[in-house]
């Protein structure tokens, strides 16, 4: 079977035929159909995670396959691959099979897409929460969302309108992205100091969600109103932030962090829901494909926020010639 497999720390997968895995007891051996690239992935190929694998390595913590051999699921049943230690002590989806511990497994509904399905979970319900009970956001408000056209951004959006924000304004770095946001969704684009300039010219937001950090977080709060609130839920722009503390406790702005790593039983029961409004055509989960031998593209696309929505390897696919 083909597999992206790391060598040596920092360095992208390479990718390599190598022998098809055997299951032990409490395994399944599984087709992957898709995989996601996440920012965990990275971390954990770069060797500073707290807990570093065994090199060499297949990495991916989140996939979505058939069942082919088990003893707990019936064969041809999608499954979720997710815990377990895949993709962090023992290899993970980026490659054409796994045997994974069937405790890692779930059951998936089959009308979901392969690429959605590998990657719904975690957007899906952070853009929920972050609408529905970090900030509470009511009829009638305006809401601000940074990283707009991203796959949390995208969703967050998409709960705002429904939980009927009068507006709601997405903040892109490019027109492309611009013409992927959700509709509705009134654009900003440009670098940090043309949206500010744009911002400035606009009236105040209730509600800030921020989903990309790095060091024009202060300018974006100062463009939420007096009593407002502030949902920071990533850092792709940068981890550190400064703020000129007077200015800021002046504005009485409310910053709320969304930690779903603490709302795990929360976000396996939303999950259901999720599904269906997606399958429904009620919620737009927003994926960017790419064959398993263009890792080395996805890995790039997800380090420099070109991505629109989550990075997924489709192991069969053919190659793009981007």
């Amino acid at each position: 079977m083909r597999a992206a497999r790391l060598h040596r720390f920092g360095e992208s997968p390479v990718i390599e035929e190598i022998a098809l895995p055997s299951r032990g007891t409490g395994e399944s051996l599984v087709r992957i159909e898709a995989a996601a690239v996440s920012h965990l992935d990275v971390t954990i190929a770069s060797g500073t995670f707290a807990v570093i694998p065994t090199l060499p390595h297949i990495g991916g913590t989140d996939g979505v396959g058939e069942v082919l051999e088990s003893d707990e699921f019936a064969m041809g049943t999608k499954v979720l691959i997710r815990g377990g230690g895949i993709g962090l002590k023992r290899d993970g989806c980026w490659a054409e099979y796994a045997v994974v511990g069937d405790s890692a497994l779930t059951a998936v509904d089959d009308r979901l897409e392969p690429s959605v399905a590998a990657t719904f979970l975690v957007p899906c319900t952070t853009g929920y929460v972050a609408v529905k009970d970090i900030t509470a956001i009511a009829p009638g408000e305006r809401v601000l969302v940074s990283g707009a056209a991203g796959a949390v951004g995208s969703i967050a959006s998409q709960f705002a309108m429904r939980a009927g924000a009068a507006n709601v304004t997405g903040i892109v770095s490019t027109g492309s992205k611009a013409q992927r946001l959700p509709a509705g969704v009134q654009p900003i684009v440009g670098s940090a100091e043309a949206v500010t300039s744009q911002l400035n010219s606009l009236r105040k937001f209730d509600v800030l969600i921020d989903t990309v950090g790095g060091p024009n977080l202060p300018s974006l709060l100062e463009r939420v109103t007096p009593g407002g609130r502030a949902a920071l839920v990533g850092y792709t722009h940068g981890s550190n932030v400064t703020l000129h503390l007077p200015n800021f406790l002046m504005s009485d702005v409310k910053i709320l962090p969304v930690n779903m790593i603490r709302r795990a039983k929360e976000q396996a029961a939303l999950a259901p829901l999720m599904s269906e409004m997606i399958i429904a055509g009620e919620l737009v989960s927003p994926v960017q494909e790419f064959p398993l031998t263009e890792i080395s593209e996805a890995l790039e696309a997800l380090g420099s926020g070109q991505l629109t929505g989550r990075a997924v390897l489709v192991p069969n696919a053919l190659p793009t010639h981007r």
